[in-house]
């Protein structure tokens, strides 16, 4: 293993700990799976087979969880290179495949679809691991195929260890499948897990560094060999260029420039944006022209087809507005989607929108402009069903693509610079429209009808410079800022009482720390060292932090701590019961008014002062006898001496000590003005609303999701300025984490309008665990769509880890 190291060995041991509970989940998810299977089988043969597999797998329980862990270790301590040896010899050489039975062989090929199956389920956690493990082994680069705890690795020894146990290859086959799903969720929760450790001790992400394929049409050479997908290692694609090592993909025939869908590689994107060599410098040919002529007559067809009813499309947009906001699919959105017109105007028609694309084309005259024109179009696309931003905002970007495709003419290459106008508007709409989950709320469409306008007018626009896509990116700002700074003012407010709150807390801890090395402490009762420890040290604080000249006890309460010990000890107070008459009405009135001072509620001391009278009534007995015989009345003498009762002594043993508070005592007025929440109320799930039900892919899947959820870790990744949909008084309200305490036992999110909700640890993780808290992993949009265009996927946008990265200098 490279560069080794004790923070290294301490996420081996932390996996090496985790690793039972984890598979022994996954067996026990496994095994129901194997059950529903069983009970939907049609032939009885295939009932026999999972029948026998699932018994089998309950069988072996113990043993596969047992192992394990320590299978892992010595995988992780070895760097797995026997395992990186064997996969590539049976893979790459042809005569030992040979040798391998066909079940042998399916098994083989199973183990590799388990782990191409989790992958998309770990791909977001796992980056963000990769990056933090490849700097902590030493690598300025992400290198995924060095880290040690790379998916491959736990597949391939859960794979060997299954094989060890259980000899008939066509039921550990079934074990592999129905493994996946659980495996692939437990190991997300394990990554997120790391990389938050990793990033606590400070370790930095390494840089993602873009690796350009190779070209096909350079000389040949012999292409290196396949790797064991089990590995992790990426395939080569194509063989290595010879003489420079430059690498660049050759660009299609011209015509291909012509259409209204780019037929272009991603890898063309690469090059295109990395600036490689002067081939897009190229003059565009005739046979570009002519395609382009046969183009337009079709979208000229096309358009003269009737659109879609206005009352179609709006019906479309409202059909899940009864849902709740959490539950509401995301609507389809596109380049080719016809948009309301009310809001777009003409370029609501795709047609419309097309047909600038087209005519801009026309006017082109070099090959970097007609790939730009269709950059800009992918990217379009791709932010368009990007299902993280509300649809009304994804129809936006698609409304605006005609201001943007008249940039790509004199600017290709736009879209790479992270400070272009035109890219921080799209950028900063987005990022602003995270604070809305409602599309039909009133303050979405405050929100969204200044967009609407400047889009609107962006797009009437004839020429293509980027100053216009300033000035509307300034004035939307200046407006934002005006809502900003009202919601700054509230949350201002609520923060001072939450950081006094702390800070009265942190200064009766130590005040609670001092008193327990009083040496007249000894032997106090322990109600009374309760009240010192608690209730008292926060009166004392309150007093220092209202009075703050440094004068340690300007309120005088530090001064009634001897006066209260000394009353609590009968066996003084009984020999000087005169010093007790006189101190008491001045402590009792010095305790009062301290508690009032800490607007402390009188229930919450009710039973200090119910124990206090009681330590006092010795002493007040033998006060009422005295004032009895001083009356002169005739009495029987045995009625003349009072008969007094000591409360029980309490045990050294158990004598409380100080504790330092987890969360921050806050005052009745304090809770109110920061949106105290104690308690959340209970959320309904998806799966008991039938109408959402019929939504949802799994409602089986959503239950395990819920019982397999580690909350703590949950709340472990939030950070301050985070977004979260939060369940709030029967309404799903979408809120920020704008403060936590140091010990991250106190946390404060704020929602639209600067509404508080402050809320301990435990109420945080009970509403994550009913899925009442929903963390929100807001990203780059733009940089996302960019990084999924250049790696060629574009069925949804890529993680946040890296989408910046992806775009050359």
């Amino acid at each position: 293993m490279p560069n080794s190291s004790p923070l290294l060995d301490r996420c081996f041991v932390e996996v090496a700990r985790q690793a039972k509970p984890l598979l022994g989940r996954c067996v026990d998810a496994a095994v129901n799976s194997l059950q529903a299977s069983e009970a939907k089988a049609g032939e009885v043969a295939d009932r026999q087979c999972i029948a026998s597999a699932c018994w089998a797998m309950m069988q072996h329980r113990g043993a596969l969880t047992d192992a394990y862990p320590a299978r892992l270790r010595e995988a992780f301590d070895r760097g797995d290179e026997d395992g990186r040896t064997s996969s590539l010899a049976l893979l790459s050489d042809s005569s030992l495949l040979a040798l391998v039975d066909d079940l042998s062989l399916s098994e083989s090929l199973e183990s590799a679809r388990l782990l191409q199956d989790l992958m998309p389920v770990v791909e977001q956690a796992l980056a963000a691991l990769d990056a933090r493990m490849s700097s902590l082994i030493g690598f300025e680069t992400v290198q995924v195929e060095k880290n040690p705890l790379r998916p491959s690795v736990f597949v391939r020894v859960l794979r060997d260890l299954i094989a060890e146990i259980e000899r008939d290859p066509e039921i550990r086959s079934l074990w592999l499948q129905h493994l996946a799903a659980p495996l692939g969720r437990g190991l997300c929760q394990l990554y997120e897990q790391l990389a938050l450790r990793l990033q606590q001790a400070n370790v930095q992400e390494a840089g993602y560094r873009i690796r350009l394929v190779d070209d096909p049409q350079a000389s040949p050479g012999k292409a290196p060999a396949r790797r064991d997908p089990l590995n992790g290692d990426a395939q080569t694609l194509a063989p290595a260029a010879a003489g420079s090592g430059e690498q660049r993909e050759p660009l299609p025939p011209m015509t291909a420039l012509a259409g209204t869908q780019t037929r272009l590689d991603h890898r063309v994107f690469h090059d295109f944006l990395a600036e490689r060599g002067d081939r897009f410098e190229q003059a565009l040919d005739s046979g570009y022209y002519e395609q382009l002529a046969r183009e337009q007559r079709v979208a000229q067809a096309q358009a003269d087809l009737p659109l879609l009813d206005e009352v179609v499309v709006d019906r479309e947009r409202v059909q899940f507005r009864g849902l709740p906001v959490v539950d509401r699919p995301a609507r389809a959105v596109s380049i080719g989607s016809q948009l309301g017109s009310d809001h777009w105007g003409a370029y609501a028609a795709p047609h419309e929108r097309t047909r600038v694309l087209l005519d801009l084309k026309r006017q082109a005259e070099r090959v970097s402009q007609a790939v730009g024109l269709d950059l800009v179009r992918k990217l379009v696309n791709q932010v368009a069903r990007d299902p993280l931003l509300l649809a009304p905002v994804r129809e936006a970007v698609v409304a605006l693509e005609p201001a943007l495709l008249r940039l790509a003419m004199d600017d290709p290459r736009f879209f790479a610079r992270d400070q272009h106008p035109a890219r921080l508007l799209v950028e900063q709409v987005a990022q602003r429209s995270f604070r809305f989950n409602d599309e039909f709320s009133a303050e979405f469409e405050q929100f969204h009808a200044p967009v609407r306008e400047a889009v609107n007018a962006l797009n009437a626009l004839s020429g293509a410079t980027p100053e216009p896509f300033a000035v509307a990116l300034e004035h939307l700002q200046e407006d934002w800022a005006n809502t900003d700074q009202a919601e700054a003012a509230a949350q201002a407010q609520h923060l001072q009482a939450l950081h006094f709150a702390e800070a009265r807390q942190a200064l009766a801890d130590q005040v609670a720390w001092e008193i327990s090395l009083r040496p007249d402490v000894f032997n106090a009762p322990a109600v009374v060292l309760d009240f010192l420890y608690g209730s008292w040290s926060l009166v004392i604080a309150e007093g220092q932090l209202r009075h703050p000249d440094g004068d340690p006890d300007p309120l005088g309460y530090r001064a009634l701590i001897p006066d209260l010990l000394w009353s609590v000890r009968h066996e003084v107070t009984l020999r000087q019961p005169r010093k007790l008459f006189e101190m008491l009405p001045r402590l009792l009135q010095g305790l009062r008014a301290g508690l009032a001072l800490l607007d402390k509620p009188a229930e919450e001391t009710a039973s200090f002062f119910h124990a206090l009278i009681r330590y006092h009534e010795p002493v007040l007995a033998l006060r009422r006898a005295s004032a009895r015989s001083q009356t002169g009345a005739s009495m029987p003498a045995a009625l003349e001496s009072p008969v007094v009762t000591f409360p029980e002594a309490d045990n050294l043993a158990e004598a409380p000590r100080p504790q330092v508070a987890e969360t921050p005592w806050l005052a009745a007025r304090e809770r109110v003005e920061a949106g105290f929440k104690d308690e959340p109320v209970a959320v309904t799930r998806v799966a008991d609303n039938p109408a959402v039900a019929s939504l949802s892919t799994s409602s089986e899947e959503g239950d395990d999701a819920d019982e397999g959820m580690d909350a703590a870790s949950v709340l472990a990744s939030l950070h301050v300025g985070d977004w979260v949909d939060l369940q709030a008084s029967g309404h799903w309200l979408r809120a920020r984490l704008v403060w936590a305490n140091a010990r991250a036992t106190l946390f404060l999110f704020t929602s639209r309008g600067g509404h508080p909700h402050t809320m301990t640890r435990r109420s945080c993780e009970k509403l994550i665990r009913q899925r009442g808290l929903r963390p929100l992993a807001v990203r780059p949009v733009v940089g996302a769509a960019i990084k999924a265009v250049l790696k060629g996927d574009h069925a949804a946008p890529v993680p946040i880890h890296d989408a910046n990265e992806a775009v050359p200098a």
